[in-house]
């Protein structure tokens, strides 16, 4: 056994979760750029070509981990953290374990319960770790400004996740609703708009949007913010001489009732 696996000492979890975000980030920025080559003007997070180029990244992404965990080589981000692969004595994985390694990412992956597992594990192994057999051994010291340093890094790194997944899954949800339903509401003050104008013009209020297209500055153009804020299919119509009423269904993702009427 070398000198440098004598004073290998096994990664913090700090050190590890670092590793995978750096690794993973040069992933990201991949994916952005794939995107932009093949289309600039499509978004960036909805659109079928992302989930393509996600599945094809994540497929990449396990053969890249298989391979800077065998024979000694090393994945960029543990190269920066100063981390590498080993068996239980300390040597390098083989290919094989390290294919077993890298495809146990997608186990690991659910609800990051498999990553997580390596604060409870006395080796500090991952799920990915138990099923190949392998660890995570650091030959930098332990201690030191350094290790505080990559703590408090790491802990506001696991705070950023938690507030982008409390964002996409409680919070951005809401937001969206409340958002589409007040710009709905606000898209009724036109319909209310219109309707006056096609009152003063013929005596009676109009019955349909295609009627008050028909006295919008650009009708197209009505029907077609219409078709963005509402469910057309939705919209109900009482109209006369003295009064209207007008009902639809938002596009929000409870099909929201909104309503006007006048005058």
């Amino acid at each position: 056994m070398s000198q440098d696996q004598i004073v290998s000492r096994k990664a913090e979890f700090s050190e590890r979760a670092l590793a995978f975000a750096a690794d993973s980030a040069l992933f990201a920025g991949l994916w952005v750029l794939i995107l932009r080559v093949l289309d600039p003007g499509l978004p960036v997070l909805l659109n079928e070509k992302g989930s393509a180029v996600i599945i094809f990244l994540a497929a990449l992404f396990v053969v890249y981990q298989a391979f800077f965990s065998c024979d000694g080589r090393i994945s960029i981000g543990k190269r920066l953290l100063g981390l590498r692969v080993a068996d239980a004595e300390g040597e390098p994985l083989d290919f094989g374990r390290a294919v077993m390694r890298a495809l146990s990412y997608l186990p690991s992956s659910f609800f990051t319960l498999g990553f997580a597992w390596a604060l409870f594990d006395s080796q500090g192994r991952a799920w990915h770790d138990l099923a190949a057999g392998s660890c995570v051994l650091s030959d930098r010291p332990a201690g030191g400004l350094r290790a505080h340093a990559l703590r408090f890094a790491a802990c506001t790194l696991v705070l950023a996740l938690a507030l982008a997944a409390g964002w996409n899954g409680i919070w951005e949800p809401r937001y969206l609703k409340l958002m589409t339903v007040a710009h709905a509401q606000a898209g009724l003050v036109e319909v209310q708009v219109l309707q006056a104008a096609y009152h003063q013009r013929n005596g009676r209020y109009a019955s349909s949007l295609y009627a008050l297209a028909e006295v919008s500055v650009d009708p197209r153009g009505f029907l077609r913010d219409m078709a963005v804020l509402y469910d057309v299919s939705s919209f109900r119509f009482r109209a006369g001489e003295a009064a209207y009423a007008v009902a639809t269904r938002a596009r929000d993702v409870d099909s929201t009732l909104v309503a006007i009427s006048g005058p």
